[in-house]
This record gives structure tokens, sequence and C-alpha cells, in this order.
């Protein structure tokens, strides 16, 4: 044990007089409260001013914060607010403990200009309980005259006050008395009291610092006044502490305050502060030592509080030589010198100390708030051709109707008249400002991560579908792992090939499993997490909970089996966000976090286009509305597929790309088709349905692909391009084109934001796995023809594999589009071999050509699939299962839940009347393709 430790013997509460995000998110703070029983923390401008003011901590918060329009102060607020909020979170665990003592408290101060205004501080105190929204913060208010009717209303209120800059007796016993009337008031108005808490903060150094100057001087000239003066140097602060203490006993004691303990009151505790030594001559530790006793609380500034852990004396000083206490007091007047007149000056004196830091504070911020107002997105360069002037007509009209107000305003009649689908539409609009909500919760997010890093895990596995993983997906292929990064893998198929591939290649013990499901009933995210649940307890046992977290929204069924699975964390995303706009959400960004990406400046990137799309006021160059404008008008005029070309740096972005515009766009017969990862041709190899867009990077020249596209350009066919900084400016980009989506949807006037078809395969593959169930196989399907070890399914015909595979592509038109869905273990080989298909495919037939892993594009393209157009040929592959895993629980195994999925797919398609090749290639895929190829 240490002198921290020991202090607690003696009923004595140590908090630290310091804050700042960085101890808030690398566990300095946690582990002051584990291992220096540290109780609570205590801030103030002048601490603020240091932390935000004299670091880059909070900068890409405060350009977040600007770009919405808010002024310094409001940034300052919302800066302390977040602080105080996440260590009162960090707090908690020992604010609701049975041993708190009326600990666990965090503390934040009004603004100093305020410290003669009763008013003002009372509406600034709520103001701040109010938004930190904690039972344990605690709102400073000064000691002053004006101070006393404010912490009186405060108390009546139900708000813990923490009162600040008491310096002299009388005043200290006017703020008890502020305290004790506040209990009553709110007694008389039939309120609890038990569960409010308060301190005096008596302020001592500075007495001293004021006093021994004057003291000295008198000794110095000698005389019987010397004689005096000599031993009240040092000794004037002390004895005022010990003189309080001992008015506190008295003051919270008899008839007035028993009636009040029986309702449950707390006393008001006795806080030590401005506790670290200003003088030299003295010992540093004089201020604490000095002042050990039960029922009081030594706030202590860093240096200090390290200082008495080493070197502490742990005894009970409070109640020791009071004899001397009314000398020290007592002698005085003797010299002169009216104690009340001077801790009033210091009174003076200390609002004008939090005055000056404040003030600075605030310059700080303003600085750096007009500094971000200068940001701007990174612009897309739009060649568009023949399209160019109907495209400008439309962004016309859309100013001239306001539209970008009403898109704001969450106007559903933007896309649709139907009563109930604007309903809908609106309950799915809050990832318009979702940024802006977790900006705040950057430090907890974190300092998750570094929790985690610190408790020895190695490895991240993300286990979801869709909305859930596409933009973590981004994020591990875009960026490199951080300095302090978790290695991240994510899981998003049922195949069992890629599931062993995945356990294989973490280990099991320090690998954390995110279970990321909105809903969370869909089927595969929770198969995954009860499937390595499992192979964790069979590692830790009982404590295989600590290995999982779980991302989902509030009143999801899976919190509760999170709960009961004992798993480290739930984060609870919004409802208002559905899946594919999910990216800036918790199931976006704590992956990142863990990856040890900078979520703070993707976010603050993500505000600049937010800003620049109308978020805080009209924007004459509104990037959202170009491009979804744009892509609207091409996809009316034929132009319906959305052809993404990037480096291979950004080889992932069209899997989030791919889910965005297909499920969002693809319903009622129309649609936006995104194609990514075919191979970029020559101009004759393309038909008259395609826009092309490139998205890479500015210091990255991409010769080939820019070349390419200058070609097409030239020979008619339009070209978006957008050059990002880096890869942070994937913040930026999620929001340009869930914004452009969105706007698209108005030009094609349907709703974005449902996905009616989904459901069909998900219903069909419910029915097949009732069967599996009740038969314990799946049901037979019709086969077309065997050859050379593959199987054909197929409503064309043909008298061998060549001429059924030629039969079913020579259905294919101009405006046409294969789509070629593979069930099967993502691999090397299989990307090889399908990336050839399609590239032959292009060739010869000149439409285009789209690849997703199932059951993955289930839950993207799969709405464009059954919904959009009925121009697509879709060539399903799958595989045998040679190395099965079974599912814990269940009477099926992960091949047999992807065969079903398949099967379920190709029956909604058919249902909907889509034309359907089945390839079923052995247990061998790489090799079934090369004899597809080959048919081909």
């Amino acid at each position: 044990m240490n002198a921290l430790n020991k202090i607690r013997e003696f009923d004595q509460s140590i908090w630290l007089d310091f804050i700042r995000r960085k101890i808030l998110i690398n566990g300095e703070l946690v582990k002051r409260i584990k291992e220096e029983d540290l109780r609570g923390v205590t801030s103030n401008p002048a601490i603020f001013e240091k932390a935000i003011g004299g670091s880059d901590d909070y900068d890409t918060t405060i350009r977040a914060l600007a770009l919405q329009g808010k002024s310094a102060d409001d940034i300052y607020a919302e800066l302390a607010v977040a602080d105080v909020q996440h260590a009162c979170d960090l707090f908690r665990p020992l604010y609701d403990s049975h041993d708190n003592s009326g600990d666990g408290y965090v503390s934040l101060e009004v603004g100093p200009n305020l410290i003669n205004d009763t008013e003002g501080t009372i509406e600034e105190g709520l103001r701040f309980w109010k938004a930190v929204d904690r039972p344990n913060v605690m709102i400073k208010v000064p000691a002053t005259l004006e101070g006393l009717p404010a912490i009186r209303k405060l108390i009546s209120e139900g708000v813990n006050v923490n009162v600040t800059l008491i310096f002299g007796l009388e005043r200290y016993e006017a703020v008890a008395e502020a305290y004790i009337s506040g209990l009553e008031d709110r007694v008389k108005a039939g309120g609890a009291i038990d569960n409010i808490n308060s301190v005096a903060s008596f302020f001592l150094s500075r007495i001293d610092v004021l006093l021994d100057p004057v003291l000295e001087k008198i000794v110095e000239e000698g005389g019987d006044k010397a004689k005096i003066a000599e031993p009240l140097v040092g000794e004037v602060a002390l004895a005022s502490a010990k003189k309080a203490y001992q008015l506190y006993k008295g003051i919270f004691a008899g008839p007035r305050w028993e009636a009040l303990k029986q309702k449950g009151a707390n006393t008001q505790r006795l806080l030590w502060a401005s506790t670290g030594n200003k003088n030299p001559k003295y010992d540093n530790l004089r201020y604490v030592d000095g002042l050990i006793g039960p029922e009081t609380v030594n706030t202590i500034p860093v240096e200090t509080l390290d200082l008495f852990r080493e070197q502490g004396k742990v005894a009970n000083t409070l109640e020791t030589n009071l004899d001397q206490v009314d000398e020290v007091l007592n002698a005085l007047p003797k010299l002169g010198i009216d104690l009340q007149e001077r801790t009033q000056f210091l009174e003076e004196d200390g609002g004008q100390k939090f005055k000056e830091p404040f003030a600075k504070l605030i310059d700080s911020i303003e600085k750096k708030r007009v500094q971000a107002l200068d940001l701007q997105p990174v612009a897309a360069d739009m060649q568009l051709g023949q399209y160019q002037q109907e495209v400008d007509a439309k962004i016309e009209e859309y100013k001239k109707s306001d539209f970008i107000t009403g898109f704001w305003n969450k106007q559903a009649d933007l896309w649709t008249q139907d009563a109930k689908a604007q309903e809908s539409i609106r309950s799915y609009m809050g990832w318009l400002r979702v940024a802006e909500t977790m900006v705040d919760e950057v430090g907890r997010l974190e300092q998750f991560a570094q929790e985690a890093k610190a408790e020895g895990f190695t490895h991240v596995v993300v286990m979801g579908m869709g909305g859930s993983t596409m933009a973590p997906i981004v994020f591990e292929k875009s960026f490199p792992k951080g300095e302090n990064g978790l290695d991240v893998l994510i899981l998003d198929t049922t195949n069992p090939g890629t599931v062993q591939e995945i356990e294989k290649a973490v280990p099991l013990e320090h690998t954390l499993f995110i279970v990321a499901s909105k809903s969370g009933t869909t089927a595969e995210p929770l198969a995954f997490g009860d499937y390595f649940y499992e192979k964790v307890k069979a590692v830790k046992g009982d404590k295989a909970g600590e290995n999982f977290i779980g991302i989902t929204d509030p009143g999801s069924p899976f919190i509760e089996t999170a709960k009961e699975l004992g798993y480290r964390k739930v984060f609870l995303n919004f409802p208002e966000v559905g899946g594919r706009f999910s990216a800036l959400t918790f199931f976006g960004l704590v992956p990142a976090a863990l990856y040890g990406i900078n979520v703070g400046e993707l976010l603050a990137r993500a505000v600049i286009m937010m800003r620049a799309c109308g978020a805080y006021g009209p924007s004459d160059n509104n990037p959202g509305l170009q491009l979804g404008a744009a892509l609207g008008v091409l996809s009316t005029q034929g132009r319906d597929k959305l052809t993404l070309v990037v480096p291979k740096s950004l080889s992932d972005l069209g899997l989030w790309l791919e889910q965005l515009l297909a499920e969002s766009t693809g319903k009622e017969g129309k649609g936006i088709l995104p194609v990514a990862g075919e191979h970029l041709g020559k101009p004759e190899v393309y038909g008259q349905d395609r826009v092309f867009v490139y998205v890479g990077y500015e210091n990255e020249a991409d010769e080939d692909n820019t070349q390419k596209l200058k070609t097409l350009q030239e020979a008619g066919h339009p070209v978006i391009t957008i050059r990002m900084k880096d890869a942070l400016d994937l913040g930026a980009e999620f929001f340009r084109w869930e914004a452009a989506t969105a706007i698209a949807g108005a030009v094609l006037g349907i709703n974005p934001f449902d996905q009616p078809n989904v459901q069909a395969a998900k219903t069909a593959t419910d029915k097949i796995m009732k069967e599996v169930a009740e038969k314990g196989s799946l049901p037979e399907q019709e086969k077309a023809l065997s050859e050379g070890g593959l199987d054909y399914y197929s409503s064309v015909s043909g008298g061998s594999a060549q001429e059924l595979v030629q039969q079913f592509f020579a259905q294919a038109k101009a405006g046409d589009y294969v789509s070629i869905q593979a069930y099967l273990t993502e691999s090397a080989a299989v990307n090889e071999e399908t990336a050839e298909l399609r590239q032959k495919i292009q060739d010869k037939l000149h439409v285009a050509t789209t690849f997703g892993y199932g059951p993955r594009f289930l839950h993207s393209t799969g709405q464009y699939h059954k919904g959009g157009p009925n121009t697509g040929l879709f060539l399903q592959l799958t595989a045998g299962h040679p190395q099965d895993l079974p599912l814990p629980g269940r009477s099926y195994s992960f091949g047999t839940l992807q065969d079903a999925q398949a099967q379920g797919d190709l029956e909604a398609l058919q249902s909907a009347d889509r034309r359907t090749l089945h390839v079923h290639l052995g247990n061998d895929a790489a090799a079934g393709l090369k004899t597809l190829l080959a048919a081909f």
C-alpha cells in the first residue's frame, strides 16, 4: 500500500485537481482510480486552458464544432461537458458502490465571468447539470455574495454543488448555511435530498502566499510585533482549515441538521483546495500531510499527488495542535491584519485568476474556429458531356424549390407522396447528423481501444452482414494499422472455409470479437457469435464474455443475450440510421478506433462535407446535390451503370458503394447499379449505359486508369473524378455519397431508405431451413445436366455444358448486366478466375458485370437484383464443403446454412422472373471455375 491507499483508513478522499482528454483516453485516470484510490476529479477554467489551449488533443473536435456554426463559448462548453461526462463514466462504478462515501464525483465550473451574477450562475449551473446528464457531476459555484443564493437555489433543484473560492471562515459559514437552506427548500417542495452531495472548497496555499510576505516584513522590522508574527509565518492557512473543520462539526449537528439527516441528507464535506505548495521554503506536502482527517476531501494537482504517493506521511493531523489554531487566528488582529478583509481580496483576486486564463482559452478556440471555417471538401470534377445541361437544370430546379432546406428538415414528400412511406423516410434520416453526435463519442471510443490494447488483445474480428461490416472492410483495406491499433479481420459469410480461415488466423484468447447486428436478430452474426463464443469458452471458461462486444440498436433482443453471456460491452447504435448509412456510427467507428484510425479527424472531415452540403445554411457549391443530381439524371437517361474506378489502395471502397447505391435505388424497376472491380477497357466494349466515377488520391497519379478515363470521356462517356487528400477524407466521402444517393432517389422518385425486396430471399431461406429441420437435408433442385464434374441448374436447355452456357448468355442484350454470385470460400484463386470470366463476358457481350460473395451481397445488391430493372443475368456459383463446421445449438452446419441461402436467393430471383444459371463447381471451386471458363 502507498500513502494514497492508506489515507482511506482515515476516511479522507483524494480527488485529482486536473482533467485533460488524454488521461481519460490513455488509461491514466482509470489506473489512478484502481491503483491509487483516486475518488474524484475537480476542474476549473485554468485547468481547461492548459488542457485545451496548451495541447492539440482537442483540435479535430474544435474544427468539427466550428464547422457546425458554434461560437467559441459554445465550443468550450461542449469540450468541457464531454470531458466531464467521460470522467463521470469512469468514476461511475465507484459512485454506484456501497463504499462511495460521497465520492465518485467530477466537477465542472460555471464561467468565471458569472462570479458576481446570481441569475446567470443559476442559469448556467442548471444548463451544465442537464448537459452533462450524470448523477455524479458537481457544478462548481464561487462562494461570492452573489454566489450564495445561487448555491441555495441549485441545491433546492437537486443539483450537486462544489462551492469554490472559499478563503475565509465567515464565508464558509455562509456557504454551509446556503447548502442547508437549499436542502430545506427542497424538502418543503416535496423533493428527495438523499441523492444530493456538496463540498465546500477551502483554498489554502494562496492564504499563505498573501500573508507570509506581510508577516515576514513585520519579523524583519523587529520589536514586540515581530515576536507575535514569527510563529504565524506559514501557519495561517492550516489554522484556518482546522478551524473550519471544527465549525463543520458544529454546523452538521443539532436539531436542525438532525431533521434533514432523518430524510437522508449528506453533510457538505470540506474540500481542501489549492494544495500545491507555492513557497519553496515549505515542505511540498504541507497542505496534504497536515490536513488528514475524516469526512474531508483533498483535491491535489498531479505533481503533488505523485509526490504524496511516494513520500506522504499518513496520520490523523486535522485535529492536532488545536490550541494553537485559535492562537494563530487571534494573533492576526494584534498585528493589524484583518483576515476577513484579506480573504475578501483573495476571493476577488481568485476570480480574476480564473477570468484571465478563460479569456486566453476562448481566444485560442476562436482562432482555431475561424481557421476551420475556411476548410472545404475535395471537389468532384464532373465531365458529363451532352448530359451537363440537363444535370445543371435539375440542380437549378432544386435550388429554386429550396430542396436542400427540405432535405435537411427531413421533408419526406421530396421522395414520395405516400403517407406511410413518408413516415418510414423520416424515421430513417438520422444519418444526416449522426457525425455530430459521434464527435462527442470520440474520446470514449479511443479510450475503449486503449483499454483493449492494454488488456492484451491483439486481434479484432468484426462479425456481421451488410451495413454492419462494409465500412470496417473499407477501413481495414484503405488504412495501414495505427501505431497502437489491433489487427482487424471481418467475417461476413457463412462459408465454413472462410470461418475456419478466420479461426486459424487469430489467437482466440487475445482476440476481441464484435457481434454487429442492427436488429439483433440477423441470423449470420448471431451464428458467428455462438460459434466463436464456444471456441473461446473452451479456452477461458466462464470468462469467455470478456472477449466479446456487441453493436446493436436500443431495444434489440441481443442486448439481453450479451448481458447473460457476460459481454465486455454493448454499444447502442441509432435506430433512426439504416444499416447502409451507418459508416459513421458505432458500426463503422468502433472497429476503426480499434484498428488505430484517427476517428476524430475522420468525423471532422465528414462535418466539412456536411457543411458544404448545406447542413448549417445555404451552400453555393453543394457536393452532395451536384453528385446526386448527376447520378439521378444520368440514370433516367439510361446511364444507370455507375462504373467505379479506383487505385489498388481503394479496391474495397466498391463494396460499400455497392450496398449504398444498389440497395437504396434498386426498386420499383428503377435503380443505379454500381459496377466495381471490373477491368477498365476501351470505349468499344461499353454501351450507352455507363457513367464512370474515379475515386483516388491527389498525390497518386494512377496514370493507366487516368489515361483510359480520358479516352472514355473523349468517346462521349460521362466521367466524374474525385481525388482525396488522404484516406481520412473517406469520412467526407461517406457523407458525400450518402447525401448523393438520397438525392438521386428523389430524382428517380423512389424511397431510398427501404429495402422491400430483401426479405424475399430471407423468407425463401427460412422455408428451406424449416425443411432441413424436418427432413435433415436440403430440398432437391432440378438439374439441367452434369458434365466435367460440374452440375448445371437452369431454365434454358442445352445438350452440353457449352451449349447450355451459350444459351444462357445469348439472352444478354444492350443495357443488361451479368451478376456473378459466388457462394464460395473467398480466395485469390477464385478472385483470379472470376476476374477472367468477367473480362471475357465484357469483351464478348459488351455488358456490365458485377461480382459478389454470398451471402454478403444478399444484404446489399440483393435488393437491386430483385427490385431494380429486369436487366440482370444471374450466374450463381456454389461448391461442396469438404470441411464443414457444425453450428452450436443448431441441427445444421455453416455449409448447410450457406447452401440454403444460395437456394433461397435463387428461388427469389426466379420468382421475380430473373434469368438464372446455377453452377455447382464440386469440392474444388478454383478447378471448377476453370472448367466453367472453358465452357464459356
